[in-house]
């Protein structure tokens, strides 16, 4: 990606990637808090909602610690999820002209601490110091590459492509490595977690899984995925 004084492009999956968006969020809170503006942090416990689809946007959230998640519910009691949050992802449908609604519940996976700063308090920071909104406009763009990288996944029709190209992204995102190159997704997922990812059904994630554990390519264990043969994951997401 390109932004701002960032003239080289970034890959959303490497550790400069991340490391820039941490950064990038620290400037901002530190930025906030030198001009007196007030922020809150809350913990929620795994389960608890940070807010709900349709509630009024009237604040910029920063995910600080602990996994978060985006979805929405369809077909009754089906939800889809839209991204998994780590650390220093930001998140909330905030609108600077009018008013706004929350387009997804965002709900606690692990515990979290979450910074909220309200709309009305962003807006007096843009006025009172312009670094504020490079700021937000670099952040927002980092978090457009996340759709878009997202995205992808969900191109394919075939669910063992869409998992192929989603589980290094999830690596990349809550990934452990072991010895000899293995990464585990440190996260607890069911089946059911990952076909709400890929818009599929469990059954079809299942059975995708199964055969990826037959040939190798992942371990499962108390709902851990690690994967031991990224290339085989690389080729497949290829179609």
């Amino acid at each position: 990606m390109k932004s701002g004084r960032f003239d080289v492009d970034i890959d959303p999956t490497s550790p400069e990637y991340t490391k820039l968006q941490e950064q990038e969020c620290r400037d901002l809170l530190d930025l906030l808090d030198e001009l007196g503006i007030a922020t809150a942090d809350r913990i929620y416990e795994p389960g608890d909602a940070v807010y709900r689809e349709g509630e009024y946007g009237d604040a910029l959230y920063v995910l600080v610690s602990g996994v978060l998640k985006l979805f929405r519910p369809y077909s009754g009691s089906k939800e889809a999820t839209l991204r998994l949050l780590k650390p220093w992802d930001i998140f909330g449908h905030l609108a600077f002209a009018g008013e706004t609604k929350q387009r997804a519940y965002a709900e606690a996976v692990t515990r979290c601490k979450v910074t909220k700063v309200p709309k009305v308090f962003v807006e007096r920071a843009v006025r009172q110091e312009p670094r504020v909104a490079f700021k937000l406009m670099t952040l927002l763009e980092l978090r457009l590459v996340q759709y878009e990288e997202l995205v992808k996944c969900l191109l394919p029709r075939e669910t063992e492509v869409r998992l192929a190209n989603l589980l290094p992204l999830l690596a990349q995102k809550f990934g452990e490595r072991n010895g000899g190159g293995e990464i585990t997704i440190n996260l607890r997922l069911t089946h059911q977690d990952l076909a709400a990812m890929v818009a599929s059904t469990r059954e079809s994630v299942t059975k995708v899984l199964n055969e990826l554990r037959t040939r190798d390519v992942i371990e499962i264990e108390a709902g851990r995925i690690t994967l031991k043969d990224s290339s085989v994951l690389t080729r497949l997401g290829r179609g």
